[in-house]
């Protein structure tokens, strides 16, 4: 190349970063947020769960079976965990029962996290992952004495045995938080996601206002990094987050519920390639949030999945139209099933696993497992007249139209 088309190179390179720098800040914003929103598809999936009639207790005996969440290890064998515990400490052990026959039987559980620290009052709402070499990680809440930032926590364990025994405690964030979730991404990277409340935010219902916070681990989670928050709605309270790794390389979507918001869930999203590293928290106004649901509907702890096919499932709790205050009765809660498209919209199809239930009775901290190519486990917690709860499994079947 010659010195002078040197030169021009070298000068329409410096006019296009200054352009580059002199552009107003939105406008660069406005272009980051146009190159990575979800994929679109304006599909409405033509499928619908029909539920076996009956469903069976799975949880040991204990007054308290909560949060139940099931993983597949490999061919035939499941995992579940959960938290138990005795009347009036329900949330108190985790626990992590397997079946070798894909969930028609279910062993005795063993526990992975006894609540024998007196510097708490227990642990609760539990997740498992099967990671890409084989050990397990199980993540949940320490409610520590007393129940506060100072003494709350995430923390997360490993087993490198299938679960037979577990390495001790990593603390990977300290405050007031529940609801761990986590997913593998396709090249390792794990992600955590909780919810937790912000310090001195405006209060609702005595409490702070709560956010989503993200940590990530590189190394099969033997350390974590600093938390980033992921999503706020103010007054909204989101919670429960529940992570998925779409198909055909459609980013991640996370459930969560916003308990003082007017509709919920939402869904958020990110590309698998920004990784959460926007300029903005997702909202509705820039694509990055939206109402999962079908219709008008206020329903909490969200859970989603995705059929092999390509259309998403997600499980929320509502009143089933009876009359109980969805606050104060929230274990009377019952079940219900949307079935969405690929990108977790359209949502249609509601369907009820556990219909007709009297409002003495509840099916809450649901949760969903495809079994196979179409059939489906709603993992539910079910709560009864005399006030105990108790992990029940009932089958679905996806049915095309």
């Amino acid at each position: 190349m010659k010195l002078h088309q040197c030169i021009l190179v070298l000068l329409s390179a410096c006019y296009f970063c200054l352009g580059c720098k002199n552009k107003p800040a939105h406008e660069l914003q406005q272009n980051h947020e146009k190159e990575s929103l979800p994929p679109t598809d304006r599909s409405t999936p033509r499928i619908k769960i029909v539920w076996n009639k009956t469903g069976k207790k799975i949880s040991h005996q204990e007054y308290f079976a909560e949060y139940g969440r099931i993983r597949r290890l490999n061919g035939d064998t499941l995992l579940l965990i959960y938290h138990c515990g005795n009347k009036g400490n329900e949330w108190d052990n985790v626990v992590l029962s397997k079946s070798y026959n894909n969930g028609s039987s279910w062993q005795a559980p063993l526990t992975v996290v006894k609540d024998n620290d007196p510097h708490y009052y227990g642990f609760s709402t539990p997740d498992l992952l099967v990671l890409k070499n084989g050990w397990l990680l199980v993540a949940y809440t320490g409610r520590g004495k007393p129940d506060d930032s100072t003494h709350n926590n995430i923390q997360v364990r490993i087993s490198k045995n299938k679960g037979q025994s577990w390495s001790n405690p990593a603390i990977v964030s300290v405050g007031r938080s529940w609801e761990p979730g986590m997913a593998q991404l396709p090249d390792g990277e794990i992600e955590l996601f909780f919810s937790t409340e912000l310090s001195g935010s405006r209060r609702s219902w005595g409490r702070p206002e709560q956010r989503i916070t993200l940590i990530t681990s590189k190394d099969n989670g033997l350390t974590w990094g600093q938390g980033k928050e992921i999503a706020f709605m103010k007054g909204g309270r989101d919670g429960m987050p529940i992570p998925l790794v779409l198909k055909s390389n459609k980013g991640i979507v996370v459930a969560i519920e916003s308990v003082h918001s007017k509709k919920s869930p939402y869904m958020i999203w990110s590309s698998l390639k920004t990784k959460w590293n926007y300029k903005t928290l997702p909202f509705e106004a820039n694509g990055r949030r939206w109402f999962g649901a079908a219709g008008k509907l206020w329903a909490g702890a969200p859970y989603i999945i995705q059929l092999p096919s390509g259309e998403t499932v997600v499980s929320v709790q509502d009143t089933g139209g009876r009359k109980i205050n969805r606050y104060t009765d929230w274990k009377k809660n019952t079940m219900l099933v949307m079935t969405g498209n690929s990108v977790a919209k359209n949502f249609t199809n509601v369907t009820y696993p556990w219909p007709q239930l009297p409002v003495t009775q509840g099916a809450y901290f649901n949760s969903l497992f495809l079994k196979n190519d179409s059939t489906l486990f709603a993992v539910s917690t079910r709560n009864f007249a005399d006030g105990h709860s108790e992990i029940w499994l009932k089958e679905g079947h996806v049915r095309r139209y």
